[in-house]
């Protein structure tokens, strides 16, 4: 088989029942593979790769050989493997302002939509629901925000398993966000007669939905098997002094959801269709699509389980571009590896906030000069 192949029967896998040595072999196999394609079809990639001096890829025999990037690579230089017809993706932008370019091609889309699709399958299961999203319905007029087009980009996936879709917020005459209460009565009707979904970018839910006095919570009642979904980070409710548990507790009181029903999603547009969930309290769950390293800030060692570090991601899906072994910026821990009856492993890691002081220190800070592309 092709490397194409070998993908499309890893993605035909259950995205968390996999044997564990039977998922490293596959992926490993799949990595190896991966490496030879963007060797030869990306020029910047295979000078980097000769440079360093990496093991040549028929030896990689474990995740910890795979060589990785920084993922703000992307941020700094155009890194592609394709010359067909692509789309072009923007992250959002961070402190720095300097945005990601990820080229996305037909087949990299479809390997991120099919892996995204079944992880969501799995969380909410197989049959379409109704979702209402905590934002304004795109439209190509609207550029009150510079990030708008960043947050629809990476809502737009996860609308996939929608049925249909509310958008639960409007513009005002201001051209600030505000509740659509015609909206939030749709869904109180529709929630009256079936489970639904609630989704939306985690500041927002907080913002325009739990946090909103002008909202009367008595009058919402969600089945039990409603779920809500939120993305997109914690900074800004640590601002406003709220965490994981904090926020989780006011959903069951709000909202009258149990802790089970809440996903808390992790993932980043360098690896888009890649994504981690963490249900109710428990860390974020690893999949048989992927896999996670935790390494050294100072050393770039991996570290034991427990132990802070650097966050590596693995992925399968990219094709178009170098982006399926990424070393990211954010700090994280492996909080649970354990193998079932079955040998699935179930690993999931914790992200930690940084510290303000070393909130400019990243992962590129720690790299030899040699590793730069």
């Amino acid at each position: 088989m092709n490397l194409n192949e070998y993908i499309d029967d890893l993605l035909s896998q259950d995205p968390f029942d996999i044997n564990f040595e039977l998922k490293r072999d596959k992926l490993i196999n799949i990595i190896r593979l991966q490496i030879k394609h963007h060797t030869k079809n990306c020029v910047e990639y295979k000078r980097w790769y000769d440079r360093n001096s990496f093991v040549h890829p028929d030896l990689i025999k474990d995740y910890s050989q795979i060589p990785f990037l920084p993922s703000s690579v992307f941020k700094y230089i155009n890194l592609f493997s394709i010359n067909k017809q692509v789309k072009l993706v923007k992250s959002s932008g961070t402190t720095s302002q300097i945005k990601s370019n990820i080229f996305i091609d037909r087949k990299t889309s479809f390997n991120q939509r099919k892996s995204l699709a079944k992880i969501l399958s799995s969380a909410l299961g197989k049959q379409r629901k109704t979702f209402f999203v905590i934002d304004v319905k795109p439209t190509s007029s609207i550029s009150a925000e510079n990030s708008m087009s960043a947050r629809f980009a990476g809502m737009s996936g996860y609308l996939l398993a929608a049925k249909s879709v509310t958008y639960l917020l409007k513009q005002n005459d201001l051209g600030n966000l505000e509740v659509d209460f015609t909206a939030l009565a749709s869904l109180n009707e529709q929630a009256n007669r079936d489970s639904i979904i609630i989704i939306g970018y985690t500041y927002m839910l907080w913002k325009y939905l739990l946090n909103n006095s002008a909202i009367k919570f008595e009058k919402i009642s969600l089945d039990k098997d409603s779920k809500i979904i939120h993305f997109g980070g914690w900074k800004k409710l640590r601002d406003e002094h709220v965490n994981k548990k904090q926020l989780i507790q006011i959903i069951g009181k709000k909202l009258n959801l149990e802790k089970d029903s809440v996903f808390d999603i992790y993932g980043f547009t360098e690896q888009l269709g890649t994504i981690y969930a963490s249900k109710g309290f428990n860390g974020c769950r690893v999949g048989s699509y992927s896999h996670v390293l935790v390494r050294d800030v100072n050393t770039l060692e991996i570290v034991p389980d427990g132990t802070a570090g650097f966050l590596q991601f693995i992925s399968v899906l990219p094709l178009s571009y170098p982006g399926f072994c990424l070393l990211n910026d954010d700090i994280g821990y492996i909080s649970k590896r354990t193998l079932d009856k079955k040998g699935v492993e179930i690993l999931e890691f914790e992200l930690q906030p940084r510290l303000e002081e070393a909130e400019a220190r990243g992962c590129g800070d720690t790299l030899p000069e040699s590793y730069y592309i």
